[in-house]
């Protein structure tokens, strides 16, 4: 999966579980190398940490390139810039599944973690 399919699959899994997120568009630049990925797709947190399984995808699987969940004030050298938040029709439960090879039905946010995390869960 390329980084559309894998943020929409975290979306989903986020929405689930009443984790407030944005999925975004835009592009990324690593102010060293002066590469530059676009478009690119990543998830936000409501607190600004960012969720970026792909970027390694684009810029090389090296220890210096994020890798995960991470905050960007501990990546200086990467520029993450929305252009879009708007997906278009994200990807239905039923294809998400499929395309994970039927495990995204399986996954689960931890109850404790939403429990212990009031801030970044919506009310319900």
């Amino acid at each position: 999966m390329e980084c559309d399919g894998i943020s929409c699959s975290i979306s989903l899994i986020l929405t689930k579980a009443g984790i407030k997120h944005r999925c975004v568009v835009g592009y990324v630049s690593d102010l060293t190398s002066g590469n530059c990925v676009t478009p690119h797709v990543w998830i936000e947190l409501i607190d600004g940490w960012i969720i970026d399984y792909r970027l390694r995808m684009w810029f090389g699987d090296e220890d210096e390139i994020p890798h995960g969940i991470f905050h960007p004030s501990s990546e200086p050298t990467l520029f993450y810039k929305s252009t879009s938040n708007d997906l278009g029709e994200l990807k239905s439960d039923d294809f998400l599944d499929l395309a994970t090879v039927e495990k995204l039905s399986h996954v689960k946010v931890s109850s404790d973690f939403v429990l212990e995390n009031p801030n970044v869960t919506h009310n319900k």
